[in-house]
């Protein structure tokens, strides 16, 4: 059975999961309250939609809920981040990652139902400061 991925915001960093995800053959529907995002990654997706995901029954309306995995990708409001995870809790999703932008956050996330939490840049930073450790 092939894998479906929902990615909630496509800016740099979300519109790159969802394209390396989808080369990989995982079914990707991405999301974003931006036509701009959209366009730009709908011809490499299989699925790019236009709509606010803090909202449950938009959600529901693009069967969300069929998605084996979520990201939470967006990095600019915290409350969207918050709202959307809860939203996709709310339809079942078992497999919720999202980002953080701080422990504070992190902690957060997870007390809402996100399975796993990333900070992009402390991760990053510690796994290259290991890469660089290992030379």
């Amino acid at each position: 059975m092939a894998r479906r991925l929902l990615v909630v915001g496509l800016g740099r960093f979300g519109s790159a999961l969802a394209e390396s995800a989808q080369s990989e053959g995982i079914e990707v529907i991405g999301v974003d309250s931006r036509m701009a995002s959209i366009d730009l990654v709908k011809d490499r997706i299989a699925h790019a939609v236009c709509l606010d995901a803090t909202d449950y029954e938009a959600l529901r309306g693009i069967d969300a809920q069929t998605c084996d995995i979520a990201v939470v990708a967006m990095g600019e409001s915290f409350e969207s981040s918050v709202l959307s995870v809860h939203a996709l809790r709310e339809l079942g999703i078992r497999e919720i990652h999202a980002r953080a932008h701080d422990a504070r956050q992190a902690k957060i996330l997870r007390a809402i139902g996100a399975t796993q939490v990333f900070e992009i840049e402390t991760d990053f930073g510690r796994k290259l400061g290991h890469t660089l450790a290992k030379r």
